[in-house]
């Protein structure tokens, strides 16, 4: 067994928990936001395709710059190539970005904000904070971002 380098590798994804190492820690917050937004537009989706369009997706969103996300609109976005048309994931993509603009002004980076919930909160609960902190993200897809990222048990 092996860490994934993408979401898309992890068998996780595939509901056989047993064979796959939580992803490797990111090294910046932009690499946080990318695999939360890949969690959130993949939802729904074959990962497949998702995997295929992702260089082209991440040039719609402007690569997940966090700062250039979280100045745009929602109209802006969805006129741009490679950026999939579901309104409400794009509101969530830019909602997101500014959660993470206030968590790196409160923390200094997300990985410090992770590792503040994780010192003080159970498992479970850093999921339900998740959830319920950042637009068009469930339990499950919580859960699975935790473990992309590198923080799951």
């Amino acid at each position: 067994m092996r860490a994934h380098k993408a979401p898309w590798e992890c068998t996780y994804a595939k509901e056989d928990r047993s064979r796959c190492l939580p992803g490797d820690r990111p090294k910046s917050d932009q690499e946080y936001f990318e695999i939360l937004c890949l969690c959130i537009l993949q939802a729904g989706l074959n990962w497949g395709n998702i995997r295929k369009n992702w260089p082209k997706i991440k040039r719609g969103f402007y690569n997940f710059n966090i700062d250039k996300l979280a100045e745009s609109t929602v109209n802006e976005l969805i006129e741009r190539p490679g950026v999939y048309k579901n309104r409400n994931k794009v509101e969530a993509i830019i909602f997101n970005a500014r959660e993470f603009q206030k968590i790196r002004n409160d923390f200094g980076s997300f990985s410090s904000y992770l590792d503040s919930l994780k010192r003080r909160l159970e498992n479970k609960e850093v999921i339900r904070r998740l959830a319920r902190q950042f637009k068009h993200i469930g339990e499950y897809t919580a859960e699975y971002y935790l473990h992309s990222v590198g923080y799951s048990k």
